[in-house]
């Protein structure tokens, strides 16, 4: 962005004058023109100096050095921007939503981008996938912010890790002397996305990316339609809507129909995702969790049978289920200790 330069004084007295202890000017002058060049990625600037037209023409002079610098020194690939324009939004003075965001928060839209990108590349469109990457980076981006204000990792660290390891899994690559030449808010959210080219859409829901899960998607499309008002006062009427689904898919069992029955449990599904909504649930991350806590328990189960040396049908349900408790107890006794 544009860094324009006012000079507010007449006088063009010698520079060094505008230093301290000693300093020369640019000496003096290289921490502002570090936070003007800083300042000029995320918007353009005015700066006033309070000298003459001399003054504002070696501030300049600074300036264009100070790129040149940054140009020589330039990675190929420069994530400092982005990395900046994070920092900026979760400032005490930056944008209530991205300073509200968590780990845990973030997971359904991280999520979301992943998919929206496989959408862009399954339609073979080269704007989709360059804006969906940059929607991704952007989520690398505050998760090692949010990792950064904790004093875990930075941004940083995560490009050394990534870059450490594709050197590591290709030593037939990177052979030694390879090495050696390598250099050191939210309402208004679907209202904006839908000016841009890439979001106009003949119909709201048509916004909602087709090969998102299926719970997910679920999850977005009745966001997006009680975006409208299209919604249930109060969550009452939401367990309302699920009873009278779940009484509706039993009917349905008990008709002998499975096409029918299918399409009830969809039903049920489809209403379960909307009354996670209204208690602020991700179905699809709580899914997760539950298939996560599966597989973890399941494995400790075949552990035991196979640390007993004998065979599944061996066990009775009644054994097999006294392992699955072992596994619950473990893992509450491993969260009490991480506490």
């Amino acid at each position: 962005m544009e860094i324009k330069i006012i000079p507010l004084g007449c006088d063009d007295r010698p520079l060094d004058s505008y230093g301290r202890d000693g300093q020369s000017f640019a000496e003096a002058y290289a921490p502002v023109i570090a936070f003007l060049l800083r300042e000029s990625r995320l918007h353009a600037v005015v700066h006033t100096v309070p000298g003459g037209p001399a003054m504002a023409r070696a501030v300049c002079q600074l300036l264009e050095e100070a790129r040149r610098r940054e140009g020589d020194e330039a990675m190929p690939f420069d994530v400092t921007p982005i990395v900046d324009v994070t920092a900026r939004l979760r400032r005490e003075d930056g944008c209530p939503w991205d300073r509200s965001q968590t780990h845990r928060t973030l997971r359904r839209y991280l999520i979301e981008e992943v998919y929206e990108m496989l959408d862009a590349i399954d339609s073979h469109d080269i704007d989709g996938i360059r804006e969906e990457l940059g929607d991704i980076l952007y989520q690398v981006a505050i998760h090692a912010r949010i990792a950064q204000e904790k004093g875990l990792f930075s941004a940083q660290d995560v490009v050394k890790d990534v870059t450490d390891k594709m050197i590591r899994r290709h030593p037939h690559v990177f052979s030694q002397k390879s090495l050696e030449n390598i250099g050191t808010s939210m309402l208004n959210w679907d209202r904006l996305k839908q000016g841009e080219q890439r979001q106009q859409h003949a119909h709201l829901l048509d916004g909602v990316v087709p090969g998102l899960p299926s719970l997910l998607a679920a999850d977005k499309l009745q966001e997006k339609a009680a975006k409208t008002g299209f919604d249930w006062p109060d969550v009452q009427g939401v367990w309302d809507k699920f009873h009278e689904e779940w009484e509706e898919f039993r009917q349905a069992l008990g008709e002998g129909n499975p096409v029918h029955a299918e399409e009830e449990a969809g039903d049920v599904l489809f209403v379960f995702a909307n009354l996670c909504r209204h208690y602020h649930i991700e179905p699809e991350c709580a899914l997760h969790r539950a298939n996560s806590k599966f597989r973890r328990r399941f494995a400790h189960v075949e552990d035991r049978v196979r640390q007993s040396g004998r065979p599944w049908e061996a066990f009775s349900l009644d054994e097999l289920d006294s392992f699955w408790k072992e596994a619950k107890q473990i893992e509450r006794q491993k969260e009490n200790t991480d506490c």
